[in-house]
């Protein structure tokens, strides 16, 4: 079984963690300093600040910026549902942004239909490592609060050339095992604003300006140092990581293309650079979700682990306790439509040649059955 990624670890993951932990200092110390400053650096921003995963540094964005009760918060329609829940974990309220049927994000028509009076901010994410439309959203969101959910698109780049992470207030990056560089769990918030940076660390750490001075309440979101040390060897590869995954992505893409033709994949806006973090792919129109399920079963028994693509938000009872098909516009949801008949394929930068014909083999093998009687 060819498993849907394989994080690059060795060796030099290894001795960063020993260093660390012979040291004795063991939270919230130099390397996670270090990779405070990597991560700001490569993302274009003055301050990180780590924390203990991408949710939290989503629900600490918020936080510092003061989003709370009253606020509207325009969320993307297509995603795993932490933004959502971040919003409503400080109190305010979730309006979803329907996104483009070919690029999978929300556009700057669809935030611009969904701003209201209420509206105090906006999370755009780069799904999948694929970059928003950065250059059109900015001045359609003037005025709003701007965060970027950049859980997994470190090292991609938008179509005017700046980096995925460098786009409005604050950015919010993830290192879960599925991301392109991991520390196993963690989170980071970016940003250019010197004071959301002090809050942001307030925040992190009980609420303390300094030992023992307590400015707010405040719950524990560090990082450990043996986090820190696996985010700064993990940077060194962020580009060769990157370039295999794209390299193995396009293969695929182009023999499946050839193979599997009812198959499409994710488009990225003109002149971005997308780290292809995930290989979605979109079964043909009008697949059902039970044909997708019997797809990605067959992926797994022909030898590759697919896995379903995402979450529709207005699906998700938690974020919509009263799921509707149809957006308040009365037409269809994209992002149903989208998960309906949306797969994850096997990718990472370590794949053989042999790991990457296997995958081929097992999605074209799965795509030919598609339509077979129902066993």
């Amino acid at each position: 079984m060819i498993p849907m990624t394989r994080p690059l670890l060795d060796d030099t993951e290894c001795d960063a963690v020993l260093r660390v932990l012979r040291s004795g200092m063991l939270v919230q110390g130099a390397e996670v300093e270090r990779f405070e400053q990597l991560v700001a650096e490569q993302s274009g921003r003055a301050h990180g600040v780590a924390v203990a995963n991408g949710t939290a540094a989503l629900v600490l964005a918020l936080t510092a910026a003061g989003v709370g009760p009253g606020d509207e918060v325009l969320v993307p329609a297509l995603t795993w549902p932490s933004p959502a829940h971040a919003v409503r974990g400080v109190g305010a309220t979730v309006k979803l942004v329907d996104v483009h049927p070919d690029e999978w994000n929300s556009t700057e028509d669809a935030f611009a239909a969904a701003r209201s009076p209420r509206t105090r901010a906006a999370i755009v994410i780069d799904q999948f490592g694929n970059p928003a439309r950065a250059a059109a959203l900015r001045p359609v969101l003037a005025g709003l609060l701007v965060i970027e959910d950049a859980a997994c698109a470190l090292g991609s780049v938008f179509a005017d050339g700046t980096p995925c992470g460098s786009l409005g207030d604050i950015s919010c990056f993830s290192f879960h095992p599925r991301k392109v560089i991991t520390t196993g769990e963690g989170g980071m918030c970016v940003t250019n604003d010197a004071e959301l940076a002090r809050r942001l660390r307030v925040l992190r750490n009980h609420g303390q300006t300094a030992p023992g001075v307590f400015e707010r309440h405040a719950g524990n979101h560090r990082l450990t140092e043996l986090q820190g040390a696996l985010g700064v060897a993990q940077m060194a590869r962020l580009s060769s990581i990157n370039e295999g995954r794209r390299a193995h992505a396009r293969q695929i893409q182009a023999a499946l293309r050839e193979s599997a033709p009812g198959l499409s994949f994710q488009v990225a806006p003109a002149g971005s650079q997308p780290n292809l973090q995930t290989l979605g792919a979109l079964l043909p129109a009008g697949t059902s979700p039970a044909q997708r399920d019997r797809f990605i079963e067959d992926c797994r028994r022909f030898g590759a682990q697919a896995g379903p693509l995402s979450y529709a938000l207005s699906q998700v009872s938690s974020v919509t306790p009263d799921p509707d098909a149809t957006r308040p516009d009365g037409e269809p949801w994209v992002a149903v439509d989208l998960v309906a008949r949306g797969v994850s394929l096997p990718l990472f930068p370590t794949m053989s040649d042999a790991d990457r014909e296997q995958v081929i083999s097992a999605v074209t093998r799965a795509y030919a059955e598609l339509h077979a009687p129902p066993r």
